[in-house]
């Protein structure tokens, strides 16, 4: 690893910081849920893997590394501000601190050529547009979905296709074809903004008609990922974080026609909590599971080589047999959530999903804070 991020780990324990705040307000308040779900937990877990990924994409350091610890307090600030309800003021703040990130990522890159890079950067305009929206939300301009679809569709898709391009051939160790991922580039540059663009007149109609753009988005994103596996030269296990992240794959479909049959039947207000829970605590979460299980002991490990302290492996840093057993717990984690939701009992549906992250948190961080506790 050529670069080590040494801020992305505060903003993985800020991101699940917000996943927890925004199951506690599941119950009380769920626009404010919403808010912190997606411009919190997702949007900081991105933000702390782009810190980490962006470089090393491109084979040199972050400039302006301090930079990234103003950012992050802006982040943390905010997110105070979201948890006390003052969402006018967090709204702004937000806005501040996403166009200091993008210009902060965007400065270390300069090879477009790699469709994950591609990716990436299409992804953190979205989000830039996404926290500006957000602010005219607030002002009463445009509507709450509107906003949020930015990030979860054109930011958080967009990534974590991205990612994922990269990150499972390499896993599997097996060839991806980049002319398939760079028409899929191409497709998401013509299919999300028409989408995006029809939340702004809240026509449920035409959403679930130009949802079909999305599908195509998705389907061809899928067939990919299969060709990998259809193609594979050497049949061999699949590593774990590739399983959750295949795992994650599972919900995205069924979060998404969830979506559209609400649109096309007029029933958003009875469908809306199972849409949510599907896209961003099934597919969403999921992925982030994986994802920190690949990453975050990586960086760990890359931080203790740097400063000279005594020979690791990463396998000091993962608790890979606990991860084993905590899989197939997450569906039953997110569809108790799901089953819960739609008898009506939100005050209570989180309750399962959370314990099953206090055991995930206890899997990833275990070995790790040991690791440091012996070196304090």
């Amino acid at each position: 690893m050529f670069y080590v991020s040494k801020v992305s780990p505060y903003f993985f324990a800020l991101a699940i910081l917000n996943l927890f705040v925004s199951l506690f307000y599941k119950g009380m308040d769920i626009k404010l849920s919403w808010i912190i779900a997606v411009f919190g937990f997702i949007a900081h877990t991105i933000m702390s893997a782009m810190y980490q990924i962006v470089p090393n994409s491109q084979n040199r350091a972050l400039k302006f590394p301090k930079l990234s610890y103003f950012v992050f307090f802006l982040s943390a600030l905010s997110s105070l501000l979201f948890y006390l309800n003052q969402t006018s003021y967090a709204s702004a703040l937000y806005a501040v601190t996403s166009t200091l990130f993008v210009f902060h990522i965007l400065l270390s890159v300069k090879n477009y050529k790699p469709p994950t890079v591609r990716f990436l950067t299409l992804g953190s305009l979205y989000f830039l547009f996404g926290s500006y929206l957000l602010v005219l939300h607030q002002l009463g301009y445009v509507s709450l979905a509107f906003a949020i679809h930015f990030v979860t569709l054109g930011f958080m898709l967009n990534v974590v296709f991205g990612v994922e391009l990269a990150w499972i051939p390499m896993l599997t160790m097996e060839q991806l074809n980049i002319k398939h991922a760079n028409r899929l580039f191409y497709l998401s540059l013509l299919s999300l903004p028409l989408f995006l663009a029809s939340f702004y007149f809240m026509n449920y109609k035409v959403l679930a008609y130009l949802s079909i753009l999305v599908f195509v988005f998705l389907a061809f994103y899928l067939w990919i990922i299969y060709s990998v596996f259809a193609n594979r030269r050497m049949p061999r296990e699949i590593p774990l974080a590739v399983k959750y992240l295949l795992l994650a794959l599972i919900f995205l479909p069924f979060g998404m026609l969830i979506g559209t049959v609400a649109s096309s039947l007029n029933l958003v207000s009875h469908l809306v909590l199972i849409h949510v829970d599907l896209l961003v605590y099934g597919f969403t979460a999921t992925t982030i599971m994986g994802g920190l299980f690949h990453l975050l002991p990586r960086i760990l490990y890359g931080k203790f080589i740097q400063e000279g302290k005594e020979k690791v492996s990463i396998s000091d840093f993962v608790d890979e047999a606990g991860m084993k057993k905590l899989f197939p717990f997450v569906p039953v984690g997110v569809f108790l959530m799901v089953f819960l939701d739609a008898l009506g009992l939100s005050s209570v549906s989180f309750v399962p999903y959370a314990i099953l992250w206090v055991v995930f948190i206890k899997h990833l961080f275990g070995k790790i804070f040991i690791k440091e506790v012996q070196h304090v």
